[in-house]
C-alpha cells in the first residue's frame, strides 16, 4: 500500500488492495479498520477525510489491512463484534457470533416473558463469547445466567463479556460438557453447539476454516452428535413449561426435532426459521 497523505486517499488505497485480495464489501471493511486505527466514530471519520493520517494510526491501519489479506476475520483483527446492539469482545478463542444466532435470543425471551417467571434460571451452553446467554439476560431483568463451555479460554472472553455488558451480572462460568457438570434445573437453556459436519469444513470460507475454533465449528461426522446428546440431559434439566432453543444448521431440524419429541414426549416442539426463511432453531417447550 502507498504512503497516502490524507485518510480518504488511505481509505481508497487500502479498499483497493482489500478487492484485489477478494474480501467481499472491500470498502466496508476498510473504512472498519480506519476507524478502528484512528479511533474515530464513522460521523468523525466523514468529516475528516481531507485530514492527515496520523502517522502511528496509519501504521496500525496497514498493518490491519495486511492482516485481512490473508482472509483473518474482521472480527479478529478488531477485537470486536456486534451482536443483538451490543459490542461483544472476540478473540479466536471463540466462534464470531452470527445474526442468525440472533434468533435464539429472540425466542428465548418471547416464552420467558409469556411464562412471567420471576427469576429465570438461564443456562447457556457452549456459550463461547456468551453473546447468546448475556444479550438475553441484558434484556429481561432478575435472569440468573450461567454460561458453559468446554474452553476455559473462551469462558475467559464471556466472563469478561458479562462484567462490561451486564449492569448487576448474576452469572456464572462453568467448564464442562454439555448441561453435565451444571447444577439446574432451568427455566431456559440456549445453545448454539457446533454443528458442521467434518466434510463441509473444507468448503468454508477461509475466515472460517482456517482462523475459528475448530472445536466451535464441527462435532464430527454427521454435525449433529452434541445437539442430540444435549436433548437427552433436557428431560431431567427443564423446569415444567421451561424452554430450549437450540441452532441447527439447515437441513437437521427434522432430526433434532423428531429426537427431541422421543425424549420428551409431552413437549411443545417448533422449527423456527431466521430472517433468511430458513430453518435454524429448534424450540423445546417442556410439558
Amino acid at each position: 500500500m502507498t504512503t497516502p497523505a490524507m485518510l480518504r486517499d488511505a481509505w481508497l488505497a487500502a479498499a483497493a488492495e482489500l478487492e484485489s485480495a477478494d474480501i467481499d464489501d472491500a470498502r466496508f471493511e476498510a473504512e472498519v479498520l480506519l476507524r478502528h486505527a484512528t479511533g474515530l466514530n464513522r460521523a468523525q471519520l466523514y468529516a475528516s477525510l481531507t485530514d492527515e493520517i496520523d502517522p502511528a494510526a496509519q501504521q496500525r491501519f496497514e498493518a490491519a489491512i495486511a492482516e485481512r489479506t490473508t482472509r483473518k476475520p474482521l472480527a479478529y483483527i478488531t477485537g470486536t463484534r456486534e451482536f443483538y446492539r451490543l459490542e461483544f469482545r472476540v478473540t479466536p478463542d471463540v466462534l464470531i457470533p452470527r445474526p442468525e444466532s440472533e434468533l435464539l435470543v429472540d425466542a428465548a425471551l418471547d416464552h420467558i416473558r409469556q411464562a412471567r417467571f420471576r427469576t429465570p434460571q438461564v443456562a447457556d451452553v457452549g456459550a463461547g463469547s456468551g453473546a447468546v446467554g448475556i444479550a438475553l439476560a441484558r434484556h429481561r431483568r432478575g435472569v440468573n445466567l450461567i454460561c458453559s463451555d468446554v474452553s476455559r479460554d473462551a469462558l475467559l472472553v464471556a466472563r469478561d463479556n458479562a462484567q462490561r455488558l451486564l449492569r448487576r451480572p448474576k452469572t456464572s462460568f462453568i467448564q464442562g460438557d454439555l448441561l453435565t457438570p451444571l447444577p439446574g434445573p432451568f427455566h431456559c437453556v440456549v445453545a448454539n453447539l457446533p454443528y458442521i459436519p467434518e466434510e463441509r469444513l473444507a468448503e468454508l470460507e477461509p475466515e472460517v476454516a482456517e482462523h475459528e475454533p475448530r472445536v466451535a465449528l464441527t462435532p464430527g461426522t454427521r454435525g449433529t452428535e452434541l445437539i442430540l446428546r444435549l436433548i437427552t440431559q433436557l428431560p431431567s434439566r427443564l423446569h415444567s413449561n421451561g424452554v430450549a432453543v437450540l441452532e441447527v444448521d439447515p437441513g437437521q431440524e427434522i432430526a433434532i426435532a423428531d429426537a427431541a419429541r422421543q425424549m420428551l414426549p409431552n413437549a411443545e416442539v417448533t422449527v423456527l426459521d431466521d430472517v433468511s426463511q430458513q430453518p435454524r432453531a429448534v424450540r423445546i417447550i417442556a410439558g
